[in-house]
């Protein structure tokens, strides 16, 4: 695994341009692939952190339109084509020998440590390398955000090159290659709900769009950038169940000058954001498409920075000495809106989980009451785990009973259930099945007098409400039916549950 320098993800672009009579040309070939092999849990936000970061490269990275690919779940042949057109591209660009050309890999999806998973086909690492090293451009890139993507540095077989800088608008005398990683190669790269992508990804976006403009002068460079992506995705990753991820990166470039990936330009609007406060996730109101974050993962404290956005409406979510906040604003073209802490009202949110993985929730306690035909009304207690991506699957066991004038059936079972959740910011809601297994005793002057085993089947419904950023409130209703026996036959007992549940949330 590879400490963080000063250099990597956005070599993202290497974004240099040639002096006054030659170009410096960008292309880039970015893939997110949400499926992987047969065992493989299908990815949530692939294709859109590719299209995100399309975006930012075509708003802010000087990369036109035309000369960027975006493959969205592409089978290993699409990809090949792709490649070839890259590299049919390349050629017709260096038929002016003063012309430099910068090519850009990216890609989102499932990994097993030796090949990029594209649906049920496999794109080795080998081949990668063998393609960005044969396409004729002089800065070659590549960056995969997925499991084990940090086995690919160590397939390359180098080692990190020397400290290197290009100055864009200058003469572009840089050529190699370099490879960055979201993770190191024993690691799972995580995907977050609140963000809706990748960790990795995400923090990139965010450096490119003016996270990472440490300096405040309007530029994005290669080590402002890496240094944000890597610092935030690593601090946002060490309080989740997974574990934290490492980004990784190996270059081999050479040149002079400092490496403008990004320029804010005044064309596009931007939002300012003075300190104060410890973390802004930054929405595009309505699409409710997250466009930035600023003090990701934790960090808290920056000089006053600035994030360049499209024209629009936007939505902030804030944090305040670990408080909440949310509110609206507009941004015009060419406008700087500054944010100040009269915009924003007290607010909550909510977590991350492993990419192609789910959030992992545990039920501290779950109380309530059920009632049946057979059983009649009885208190009752469960408790138990679910995971939620973005259907709910939940097992555990509870015990239902009730006192009554020395006789007191007591009902013991373990149940599981599955429900489609659909979520409203803090507010979430599941329907679905609930099925389970019951040991039923009957006691009477504390002696055992009857039992029973009866399985259950039937609809579950559920409503939660986000209480902070691990906690949240959850009530329950089921209707199972009981299958019992009476005098030998076969007895159906509906039944009605409900429970309300305090869940912690453990990523």
């Amino acid at each position: 695994m590879r400490r963080p320098a000063a250099l990597t993800a956005a070599l993202c672009l290497a974004l240099a341009a040639g002096p006054a009579h030659a170009r410096t040309r960008r292309l880039a070939v970015l893939v997110g692939s949400s499926l992987g092999g047969d065992a493989a849990r299908e990815l949530r936000y692939s294709e859109a952190d590719a299209r995100k970061l399309g975006s930012v490269l075509v708003e802010l990275g000087n990369v036109a339109p035309e000369d960027l690919i975006v493959l969205e779940g592409p089978s290993l042949s699409r990809a090949r084509q792709a490649f070839a057109a890259a590299r049919a591209q390349v050629a017709r660009w260096r038929r002016d020998p003063a012309d430099r050309v910068v090519l850009l890999f990216y890609f989102s999806g499932h990994s097993d440590g030796v090949a990029l998973e594209l649906g049920r086909d496999r794109l080795e690492f080998r081949e990668l390398r063998e393609w960005l090293d044969s396409s004729g451009a002089d800065v070659r890139v590549a960056i995969v955000d997925s499991c084990r993507s940090g086995a690919l540095l160590a397939a390359k077989g180098g080692s990190q090159g020397p400290a290197f800088q290009i100055q864009l608008g200058e003469d572009v005398a840089s050529s190699g290659s370099a490879y960055l990683t979201s993770s190191a190669a024993d690691e799972l790269a995580l995907e977050s709900r609140e963000v809706g992508g990748s960790l990795f990804t995400h923090h990139l976006v965010s450096a490119l769009r003016g996270a990472g403009d440490a300096s405040g002068d309007g530029q994005v460079t290669l080590a402002e950038a890496y240094q944000y992506a890597f610092q935030s995705t690593l601090l946002g990753s060490s309080s989740t169940f997974v574990g934290r991820q490492h980004p990784a990166y190996d270059y081999r470039l050479t040149g002079q000058g400092d490496l403008v990936l990004t320029q804010l330009l005044t064309s596009s609007g931007s939002l300012a954001f003075a300190t104060g406060l410890e973390r802004v996730l930054i929405v595009h109101w309505p699409e409710r498409r997250i466009v930035a974050e600023l003090g990701g993962g934790g960090g808290g404290g920056w000089a006053e920075r600035r994030i360049a956005v499209p024209p629009g409406e936007y939505e902030i979510h804030a944090v305040q000495e670990g408080r909440p906040l949310e509110g609206r604003v507009r941004v015009a073209a060419g406008e700087t809106r500054t944010v100040a802490r009269g915009d924003l009202r007290d607010a909550p949110w909510v977590a991350g989980a492993a990419k192609g993985g789910a959030d992992a929730t545990v039920a501290l306690v779950g109380a309530g009451g059920e009632w049946s035909v057979a059983l009649g009304p009885m208190a009752r207690l469960r408790a138990g785990a679910s995971l939620e991506d973005p259907g709910a699957f939940a097992a555990g066991l509870d015990v239902a009973y009730r006192p009554d004038d020395g006789t007191a059936p007591v009902r013991a079972g373990l149940w599981g259930s599955a429900r489609y959740v659909f979520r409203w910011g803090r507010l979430s809601a599941g329907a679905g099945a609930e099925a389970g297994l019951s040991l039923i005793t009957q006691w009477r002057s504390g002696q055992l007098t009857g039992w029973a085993v009866a399985p259950g089947l039937g609809p579950a419904a559920s409503v939660s409400w986000a209480l902070g950023q691990r906690m949240s409130l959850q009530g329950g209703l089921s209707a199972p039916v009981l299958l019992l026996s009476s005098a030998g036959q076969p007895l159906l007992s509906p039944q009605l549950a409900v429970t309300a549940e305090l869940r912690w949330h453990l990523q």
